[in-house]
């Protein structure tokens, strides 16, 4: 049996996972984007031959924005994943359609348009291609083989998946995962009949130690009060599909402390709302999720623009995606908030290098930050005069959870995916601390082949 990140492995970027079995079976995990400074967009390479299905863990771009081309190039492998991760993958490819739709118009050189609506549309045609799993049970892939999708707390939606095969090999494959509750993920725990021999995990954080979140949720409910307190306005870059859950615990801190200010939500946030809103994991009858009821969604056209000019004139809490303030609805707001000495861009979520959120975090007080143009707006350079604080609200489990979680489950064999360099080296030194017996632990860096059957057999030796 034999492993290969396509993609997604280490280095990170475009999830592509293929897992070569016995019986001649092959399935993939993920078919993502790969997104690179400047904005270009990219697939990983594709993989050839049968696949016996793909296995999509969640709904985040790095993860789905490339099913439609790899629904081109196997027409005939079906799709397996949770509604949620059915619904956010179409609110993500429908946007990424349209921004890449207008970059070829505007004759930009980077970009390239993989696949069109109608591939988006088939690929996630319920029934069809896309086979929606709705509860965590065990199901027949193939006779023989029995495959389990398991709640990985990452975002809504987000599975990790679980596979014996007729010769009783098990094998799980975490997807991205989190250990921590949020206001409507549950995080994830340990099947209590599952330990498996081959473990195939994330190790974004590997090397981190993140702060508690209870802890850090505080700070940033108090720093949020800290600012309207003084008449200002309060400004979040976050990603469309965690902004929900963000802007519930921040309303429920608010409405804690008295505060009767509300959060308003804009860009893709509101979309992902609406689908957590009226979706539940596991769950047939899709029921609602609650939302506190001083969250409101900001309106489109020009009530949308009446309205933000109103929101910038006093104190406000804003939570508008891009998350990497990359682009989004996020531009609109950020010119008045950042020349505003009593604002604050309070930032809860990881900034890649190279992107508009990572420079400004580098940047201090009084220094020029280039906003770039966006839609029919031109690109303005404005003084940073606001408060920019970041926070640590990440939907990725540490270092240290990580590590305790292996050392539960007890694997034979641990593959790390989904790393830098840096974070499979930190997950590897705290697992050999702490490890009561020794753990083959293999790096996956991407296009290299990692043959298990040899790792099982060294383990057994």
């Amino acid at each position: 049996m034999k492993f290969t990140a396509l993609g997604g492995g280490i280095p990170l970027g475009g999830s592509h996972h293929i897992l070569n079995l016995e019986e001649g079976r092959r399935v993939a995990f993920d078919c993502g984007a790969i997104q690179s400074q400047g904005g270009k967009i990219s697939a990983p390479p594709i993989a050839e031959g049968n696949i016996d299905a793909l296995f999509a863990t969640h709904g985040h771009f790095d993860h789905v924005g490339m099913l439609p081309l790899f629904g081109k190039m196997h027409p005939e492998t079906p799709i397996y994943g949770t509604e949620v991760t059915r619904r956010f993958a179409s609110m993500l490819l429908g946007d990424s359609l349209k921004i890449t739709r207008k970059k070829i118009e505007a004759g930009e050189k980077n970009a390239q348009a993989y696949f069109n609506i109608a591939d988006a549309i088939r690929v996630l045609t319920r029934h069809e291609r896309y086979k929606q799993v709705l509860r965590p049970e065990w199901f027949e892939l193939k006779p023989g083989w029995k495959i389990r999708f398991w709640p990985a707390g990452h975002i809504n939606g987000a599975v990790s998946s679980q596979i014996i095969t007729p010769k009783g090999l098990k094998i799980m494959h975490s997807g991205d995962i989190s250990f921590t509750n949020m206001p409507t993920i549950k995080g994830a725990d340990i099947a209590p009949d599952f330990r498996p021999d081959v473990l195939i995990t994330e190790a974004t954080y590997g090397d981190r130690d993140l702060p508690n979140r209870t802890a850090e949720e505080q700070r940033f409910v108090n720093r949020v009060i800290e600012v309207l307190r003084r008449g200002g306005q309060v400004l979040i870059p976050a990603f469309g599909i965690t902004g929900p859950n963000i802007a519930i615990t921040l309303a429920r801190g608010l409405t804690a402390a008295g505060i009767d200010t509300p959060i308003h939500i804009d860009g893709m946030i509101r979309k992902a709302a609406r689908i957590i809103y009226g979706s539940s994991e596991w769950n047939a009858e899709n029921k609602s999720v609650p939302f506190p009821d001083n969250i409101i969604c900001m309106p489109d056209g020009r009530e949308g623009y009446i309205h933000r000019q109103r929101l910038l004139s006093g104190p406000a809490v804003i939570l508008a995606s891009h998350g990497m303030l990359e682009g989004g609805k996020i531009m609109e707001y950020l010119p008045t908030v950042l020349s505003n000495p009593l604002g604050a861009i309070l930032i809860p979520g990881y900034q890649a290098e190279g992107t508009g959120g990572r420079k400004l975090l580098e940047l201090e007080r009084g220094a020029n930050f280039l906003i770039p143009g966006f839609e029919r707006r031109k690109g303005e350079v404005v003084s940073i005069y606001c408060d920019v604080e970041r926070f640590y609200l990440s939907s990725h489990a540490s270092g240290p959870e990580l590590a305790n979680w292996i050392e539960e489950l007890d694997p034979k064999v641990l593959i790390v995916v989904h790393a830098t360099a840096e974070g499979f080296a930190g997950l590897k030194r705290r697992f050999q601390e702490r490890a009561k017996r020794p753990l083959m632990i293999i790096p996956a860096f991407n296009g290299e082949e990692i043959s298990i059957d040899e790792c099982l057999a060294r383990r057994r030796v």
